[in-house]
């Protein structure tokens, strides 16, 4: 029996049935350290001893692999495990059940076995395509990540959550799988643009709304200066424990749908699907939250005040708060597709101030028109 899994069968003398209780426990480190990728190649020895295994695949995105291949496959060699590297292209086109495809395939042809551990370097794609694939593959291997993204450092690295895009859906298909260790290194943010930069900081915007105020003074604080000299170990290092917080109570969203981590994904999904996934998530997730910002106003749910703040934070790192005019009819058609996926209900998260969100079941099509004709009015200032 694999460490952490309980089964406990119970004959039913009632009914003659069965009663089946399933008691699954995942326990894994997260470390977090600038200069991490040094140590990394024993780290990943001492992981394959514990899980039993003597071969490693490696899953890269061909963006992560120009910046940090080499200097991966030079700490690696500290490991002993046979090895393969599987390179994947770059960007959320490739995140479908074709990429998904790609990686069973190599799985199948490097002789994966249910031990053989696998290894997912790069960005937010990369962790999500690793996540599906060792979920699935064999009905379930391990894997570990190394996230090289700020966007896959403070969210898709961590949680479990795999999935691919179907049919223009953003994630329709995927899996909860949780890995056996997550290696974040703050220092491998430095070969970022400030594009990409940008992108990320999304998810740390929605993390410090929900809970984080101290969070939200600190990129406040950092509004004029170069995003490469902000502090980002601090930044990640807050980001992560206020995901890991909001996780904890329901790691495989099995409860309540009403989830504060939703905010910005309301609208950011959909827009992101509708343009093509042409659109980052980042800058998706950050429109979203902003009609969200727009929604609290015109439902007053939302002091100015506060709105102010939120939209000025996104505005001054290079955030998008509003989505083309050409665009949000399809937008909100869109909606449909989020409100099956939380059971039929919208579930819309709010922002009121840093630190405090409130949850919305639904809105009519006049709150989303109203809310985008704020944010029109507010960006024009």
């Amino acid at each position: 029996m694999m460490p952490g899994l309980s089964r406990l069968l119970h004959r039913d003398t009632e009914s003659g049935g069965f009663d089946v209780a399933v008691n699954r426990a995942h326990r894994y480190l997260v470390h977090v350290e600038s200069g991490l990728l040094g140590r990394i190649g024993v780290m990943v020895r001492d992981l394959a001893e514990q899980q039993g295994a003597d071969r490693l695949v490696l899953v890269a995105d061909r963006g992560a692999a120009r910046h940090h291949l080499p200097a991966v496959d030079a700490v690696l060699e500290w490991s002993g495990l046979a090895r393969e590297t599987v390179l994947v292209p770059e960007g959320e086109s490739a995140k479908t059940t074709d990429g998904l495809d790609l990686l069973w395939h190599a799985l199948h042809r490097a002789g994966t076995t249910r031990r053989t551990l696998v290894l997912g370097l790069g960005g937010g794609v990369v962790c999500d395509l690793t996540t599906a694939a060792a979920a699935t593959y064999m009905r379930g291997i391990p894997y570990a990540l190394l996230p090289t993204t700020l966007l896959a450092q403070v969210d898709a690295a961590v949680g479990g959550k795999g999935g691919a895009d179907y049919q223009g859906a953003k994630n329709l298909i995927g899996a909860f799988h949780h890995p056996v260790a997550v290696f974040v290194d703050p220092e491998l943010l430095r070969t970022l643009s400030p594009h990409h930069l940008s992108n990320g900081l999304a998810e740390v915007v929605k993390v410090a709304l929900i809970a984080d105020p101290a969070l939200f003074a600190l990129l406040e604080d950092g509004v004029g200066r170069e995003l490469s000299d902000l502090p980002w170990e601090a930044i990640v290092r807050a980001a992560l424990r206020a995901k890991l917080d909001l996780l904890g109570p329901d790691p495989f969203e099995q409860g309540d749908l009403r989830r504060l981590l939703n905010l910005g994904h309301c609208f950011g999904h959909p827009y992101e699907a509708v343009s093509g996934f042409r659109v980052p998530h980042g800058e998706a997730v950050a429109a979203g939250l902003a009609v969200a910002t727009g929604v609290g106003l015109a439902t007053g749910r939302s002091r100015a005040q506060d709105a102010d703040r939120i939209l000025a934070l996104l505005t001054d790192h290079r955030l998008p708060i509003t989505m083309p005019r050409e665009l949000r009819p399809r937008v909100w058609d869109e909606l449909d597709t989020v409100r099956r996926v939380r059971n039929g209900v919208l579930h819309l998260v709010v922002p009121r101030s840093p630190g405090r969100c409130t949850v919305v079941d639904d809105i009519p099509r006049s709150a989303f028109d109203e809310a985008l004709a704020r944010l029109d009015t507010w960006s024009t200032r």
